[in-house]
């Protein structure tokens, strides 16, 4: 591959094969390895802002500082290996649990954790500050009908967001599952966590924790 430059009297080739064009102390700097690798580097008094580069045909990437790609553009489909995502399966039973209080859901499994932002066993933390699609299951097992009520909570460090329900089926429920979606505005920092109350009644139910009922998932959308 060949780099063409623009000069006062026309059209030039910089040549092929291994060049660099500026300098370490620059502010941009662009990097031929191959015909088919190249990187343009962007600086700020030297030091890295990002980078964009590519290899093959069809195939253009933009990196970071230190040179992982948080975007990929390759036969006109896109993919952000960097972007945050992530979910957890409980792994346990929670049996019993207490009543008339919040009691933290444990998602002890993750299936993935895209930019590792998830702590492996309540918590997701926001990296950058944007807009989040949380999302839960709890499985409970053991519903009493006597109690009040049942509320499941997504709790953000800006705010909390609920859903309750009434548990008078006429009987104690084996099992009810219990879910939540909501598109969450989140700081960098901030945290979210699942939580489930039990209003009141006997202490009897459990939170189930074989993966198959009870589930946190979120993702960066914005």
């Amino acid at each position: 591959m060949a780099l063409t430059k623009i000069t006062g009297e026309g059209l030039g080739s910089l040549g092929t094969g291994n060049l660099t064009h500026g300098s370490d102390s620059g502010d941009t700097r662009f990097t031929l390895n191959s015909a088919n690798q190249y990187t343009l580097v962007l600086k700020n008094a030297g030091n890295i802002a990002g980078q964009i580069g590519g290899s093959g045909s069809d195939v253009l990437r933009f990196s970071n500082a230190a040179g992982a790609t948080i975007m990929e553009m390759n036969a006109g489909q896109i993919t952000k290996p960097l972007q945050p995502a992530f979910l957890a399966t409980a792994s346990i039973n929670q049996n019993n649990f207490g009543v008339g209080s919040d009691v933290t859901v444990n998602f002890g499994t993750e299936v993935f954790d895209q930019n590792a932002d998830y702590n492996g066993t309540t918590t997701f933390t926001a990296p950058v500050t944007g807009k989040y699609h949380l999302s839960t299951s709890v499985g409970l097992l053991n519903i009493d009908s006597a109690s009040t009520y049942y509320l499941i909570k997504i709790i953000t460090s800006n705010r909390t967001y609920l859903k309750i329900i009434d548990p008078d089926f006429g009987q104690d429920n084996a099992y009810f599952s219990m879910c939540l979606t909501v598109v969450a505005d989140m700081d960098a920092s901030d945290t979210a966590a699942v939580k489930v109350v039990q209003g009141s009644g006997a202490t009897q139910t459990d939170i189930e924790g074989n993966g198959s009922y009870t589930n946190f998932s979120g993702a960066l959308l914005c």
